[in-house]
């Protein structure tokens, strides 16, 4: 099962969500805060955005984005300076989501290339080891967990320094090294939350070692607050009722009271506590009191263990209170209340076979609903169906919230692949779109592209440049004059030729001298030069740019013309296979669905373990009380029927 779940994280990057382990006295384990410590002394300095944002979704608990922005930074090569980081940020998730397995290997992995470049004593290494002592811990593998953690305890950064001396004292318990536990318990910082369960357990340890002072005084710590949360009020009144327990343990069922009355009337340890208070007066002889308790529990819910309990010790107070008729009474009420649960079990067990238990996982498994912390709460909804209460019953299992996570997280990656399946045929649309339009603007490209990039400019520009160096050449002054300027110099051209023709009359009659008329024209002639030569400078370095400026785009557009021939042969080939690959992403979305199906069937057939055992235990521990109370019903009846006989006739 774990090869399949890290075969979907690594393809489908499944979201993982951290599990917390609260330590207590019953082995359960300790709580994981599923961060990686950036202790003051040790920070990590961000030179990478990517792995920026991942850590951002990872502190803000949105680990299936981390997990995603983690695979797609590690395809695209987008983190380089925080490899390390990121590969002990994927074996910390794997870690908190039980893949135990992926993630030792991940941490193994980490500690052998770190071996042989790093320092030994450095924070980071000794993280990797303590995560790995971790995993090792949680795979019940305690000599290898000792071994690590013992190495990586002095090196760690501060934020992990409560969770280490929990897992070390859940060891050194484990090892029934009572007094080393309790030690390690001590150096707990109390006003932190592992404080609080240190505490309590501390408290435990002292009781079962007979240190009433020093355990009341830790409980004693654990007072809430007004404005405390669910949990702390919980623990205290979890606190009062081991002290009430221990007290009736040790026959001071004065001292016991005093402990059990602290306990919440609403919370959830409240009938477990009226139940002791009522053996507590039992105790004392005090049947009166002892029997208002009992009744009044039995106005609760019959559901609940300490209820049925209660039926039983009633019957029980009344026959030693020779109460015969109202012990019986007692019994028979008490026989109904078992038969009432057992078929309710029955009931039960019929709305799983029934496929119950899975609609309403459909229906309430979309991740990040909290809908079982809720009904761990009391906030049950009521639908008469018989398996609901026993759901309450084990949603506060860890086993039972590692699977429905499990399920939670399936649940939203088949959504997730849902929206991408029926995202695919928007992208065979836009395909067509696409080539089609290609098909559409390809003429009035080529045409356009003709008319920019045809050769007649290239041969323009060319004659014109040779014109202009041979004219340049032969330093004609008039290359640059404009057009009234050209137009005057013909006129004055013209005039030259008609003097010319005058003048050459004069010899034969002097009359006809233009001597004057050639001076005039000279100075006129020679005003004009002089106003060209006087602009030649700046226009022949404007020509000489211009011409320059000339070739480079046409150079411009000989590049251009090739690129629009590159990308004219590229376009005609753009969209093959297209088509292809969206019909192989659908085909791996249809694969990946049914992997994901298989997966949740699996998660909800491990709750439906869960539930199944939860009810066969309480169908065992039904039919024992079923049985002691037909038993004394029989013995009562026996009773009656012997007076009877005794009787004289």
């Amino acid at each position: 099962m774990h090869k399949r779940t890290h075969i979907l994280v690594t393809s489908l990057l499944m979201l993982l969500v951290s599990v917390s382990f609260p330590i207590v006295a019953d082995d359960s384990e300790p709580e994981s805060t599923a961060l990686i410590a950036l202790d003051a002394q040790h920070k990590i300095k961000l030179k990478e955005l990517a792995f920026g944002e991942i850590l951002f979704d990872y502190y803000q608990e949105n680990y299936f984005s981390a997990l995603t922005r983690l695979d797609v930074a590690e395809q695209r090569a987008e983190v380089l300076e925080h490899k390390q980081h990121l590969k002990l940020l994927r074996g910390v998730m794997y870690l908190s989501y039980g893949m135990l397995e992926s993630a030792e290997q991940i941490f193994v992995e980490l500690l052998e290339q770190s071996s042989l470049s790093e320092n030994q004593q450095s924070a980071k290494l000794a993280q990797v080891r303590f995560y790995l002592a971790k995993t090792y811990y949680l795979n019940d593998r305690l000599e290898e967990a000792k071994h690590h953690m013992s190495i990586a305890f002095q090196h760690l950064p501060v934020t992990l320094i409560d969770e280490a001396l929990l897992i070390r004292s859940q060891l050194a318990f484990r090892e029934n090294n009572i007094e080393q536990s309790k030690q390690l318990l001590k150096q707990i910082d109390s006003s932190s939350k592992q404080g609080r369960y240190a505490q309590f357990n501390l408290a435990v340890f002292m009781l079962q070692n007979n240190d009433t002072e020093g355990a009341i005084e830790l409980f004693e710590t654990l007072y809430p607050t007004e404005n405390a949360d669910e949990v702390s009020q919980s623990l205290f009144d979890r606190a009062n009722l081991a002290l009430g327990y221990y007290f009736l343990e040790n026959k001071q069922s004065e001292k016991a009271k005093q402990y059990l009355q602290k306990v919440r009337l609403d919370g959830p340890y409240s009938n477990r506590s009226i139940l002791s208070l009522g053996w507590a007066f039992y105790e004392s002889d005090n049947l009166t009191k002892a029997i208002a308790y009992w009744q009044a529990l039995l106005e609760r819910d019959g559901r609940d263990p300490a209820v049925q309990e209660a039926a039983m010790a009633l019957a029980f107070a009344y026959y030693r209170n020779g109460a015969k008729k109202e012990a019986l009474e007692a019994f028979v009420t008490a026989a109904a209340l078992y038969g009432e649960q057992l078929t309710l079990i029955d009931n039960a067990k019929q709305d799983l076979k029934g496929a119950l238990f899975q609609r309403w996982l459909d229906s309430r498994g979309i991740f990040g609903e909290q809908v079982f912390q809720r009904w761990g709460q009391g906030d049950v909804p009521v639908t008469g169906h018989a398996i609901e209460y026993y759901l309450q019953d084990v949603v506060s299992e860890n086993q039972f919230n590692q699977f429905f996570q499990r399920f939670q997280e399936m649940s939203h990656l088949k959504r997730v692949l849902g929206e991408w399946s029926r995202q695919l045929p928007v992208f065979e649309q836009m395909l067509s779109n696409h080539q089609q339009r290609y098909q559409n603007l390809k003429p009035i490209v080529d045409k356009k592209s003709s008319e920019l990039l045809s050769s007649e400019l290239q041969e323009k520009y060319n004659t014109l440049q040779k014109q202009i160096k041979k004219q340049q050449k032969q330093d004609d002054i008039w290359l640059l004059a404009n057009a009234e300027e050209l137009e005057l110099y013909n006129d004055l051209m013209a005039l030259k030729s008609s003097i010319e023709k005058v003048d050459a009359q004069s010899t034969d009659n002097p009359s006809f001298d233009m001597s004057e008329q050639k001076e005039q024209w000279r100075r006129v002639y020679g005003a004009l030069l002089w106003s060209i030569a006087e602009r030649y400078g700046p226009k022949h370095y404007r020509l000489t740019s211009e011409l320059e400026a000339a070739g480079k785009a046409l150079e411009q557009l000989a590049v251009r013309r090739t690129s629009l021939q590159s990308a004219d042969s590229r376009a005609s080939v753009r969209f093959l296979n297209y088509d292809a690959r969206i019909n192989q992403l659908q085909r791996r979305i249809e694969d990946l669905i049914a992997e994901v199906n298989i997966n949740l069937d699996v998660s909800s057939q491990s709750m439906e373990q869960v539930l199944i055992k939860k009810l066969e235990k309480r169908t065992q521990e039904l039919d024992f009380l079923l049985a002691q109370t037909e038993l004394s019903i029989a013995k009562i009846q026996d009773e009656a029927i012997s007076r009877m006989l005794e009787q004289p006739q």
